[in-house]
């Protein structure tokens, strides 16, 4: 064999391994924008869509290589982002359908190389448009973070039905030795309040306590997340943050983090020990009535704590234990018209209006009536 075959032969070899490293719609991706325009509504999440030569182009697979494939990429994106991979192969198959969409596509954001990464918001509005670069996947996705936290930010996330019922008690690694789902909770010792001591007992709320440490990378992620579930669901749940540390350590923390909810330290350990806790964090989410309705290491893929679960805890038990207001089933978790949080604020009720077979929460009777007057209007604008 010569060397000029040689040559060509170990060029080919080489797009070869690259070629089978894209991902070409692999776990993850969407290649339907329909699919993914739907999960961008329900999560509140941009689209993050590659259009790429998974099988030729040489910028795309290395894109793949250095970032997509990555572990701190696929987090980032879990947490962040819906992905669409938009793909125009020399040689894969495809069916006709994702060719016919993806040309489409191509035309309307007018694509004239690859890899273009575009960060869409759910009606289709370009937020952001970038390609390759070096650094690997933190540098990369840096500079996405800003228009994406700009993003949800402002953009109202639909749903669905908030369905009434506790959830289910599924098979699942609890990282505890005590299973108290479905259970009475253990009486409740929380040591030193850093915060301002809540009243604990014959009030109606729901309890979410976070077993948590300063040293814990996991558990410092959680932090903004808890932050938005007080402020979301205000007076109707109490977060508290519970660690064994010395309330020196939690309290220079606090000073350099921004904590939004009860903090109390209790280096007895006395609920901790309770529940047999192995690894943090770990929560655990009590309803009114006392009984254990969520517990476990919160970001479990096949059990990750979301907002959804949490709304549903507290409108389950809202409607069982007969506190507060909240409707059969409303769409929406902010007032349509005002954009309030409903039962957010003291004194806030709930009403509810029907339309087209939905029912949807407004905040007052003021806001009945602009919705009323054009009810289509409000609807999209939430969407």
């Amino acid at each position: 064999m010569n060397r000029k075959i040689k040559s060509v032969l170990c060029a080919c070899l080489i797009v070869l391994a690259y070629a089978g490293n894209a991902q070409a719609g692999g776990a993850g991706w969407h290649t339907s924008l329909k699919k993914a325009v739907t999960e961008s509504k329900k999560t509140g999440k941009p689209i993050l869509a590659d259009f790429t030569g998974s099988d030729w182009c040489g910028w795309c697979i290395r894109l793949n290589k250095e970032v997509f494939s990555k572990t701190v990429f696929k987090k980032w994106a879990k947490k962040n982002v819906v992905l669409l991979e938009l793909d125009y192969p020399n040689s894969k198959p495809q069916s006709p359908a994702i060719k016919k969409q993806n040309k489409a596509l191509a035309a309307k954001y007018k694509i004239s190389g690859f890899p273009t990464i575009l960060l869409l918001g759910a009606k289709g509005d370009v937020l952001q448009k970038t390609g390759y670069g070096k650094g690997g996947p933190k540098v990369w996705t840096k500079n996405l973070d800003k228009a994406i936290k700009k993003y949800k930010k402002t953009h109202k996330v639909n749903r669905g039905p908030i369905k009434i019922g506790y959830p289910k008690i599924i098979k699942k690694k609890l990282y505890a030795k005590n299973d108290y789902r479905g259970k009475k909770a253990p009486k409740l010792v929380f040591g030193d309040f850093l915060t301002a001591k809540p009243k604990i007992g014959g009030k109606k709320q729901v309890i979410l306590i976070d077993f948590w440490a300063t040293w814990c990378g996991p558990c410092r992620r959680l932090i903004p997340e808890l932050n938005e579930f007080q402020k979301t669901f205000g007076k109707d749940l109490l977060v508290i943050g519970l660690s064994d540390e010395s309330t020196g350590k939690v309290s220079g923390f606090m000073k350099k983090t921004k904590v939004n909810y009860t903090m109390a330290v209790d280096s007895k350990k006395v609920l901790k020990s309770k529940l047999g806790i192995m690894g943090i964090p770990h929560v655990m989410i009590i309803s009114s009535d006392g009984i254990v309705r969520w517990q476990g290491f919160p970001g479990l893929g096949s059990d990750t704590l979301t907002e959804e679960i949490v709304a549903t805890i507290i409108a389950t038990d809202k409607a069982k234990n007969g506190w507060g207001k909240i409707a059969k089933a409303y769409t929406n978790t902010k007032c349509l018209v005002s954009g309030s949080v409903l039962g957010a604020k003291p004194g806030m009720k709930t009403i509810t209006v029907s339309h087209k077979g939905k029912t949807y929460g407004l905040c007052c009777k003021g806001c009945i009536k602009k919705f009323k007057s054009n009810p289509e209007k409000y609807i999209a604008k939430a969407h």
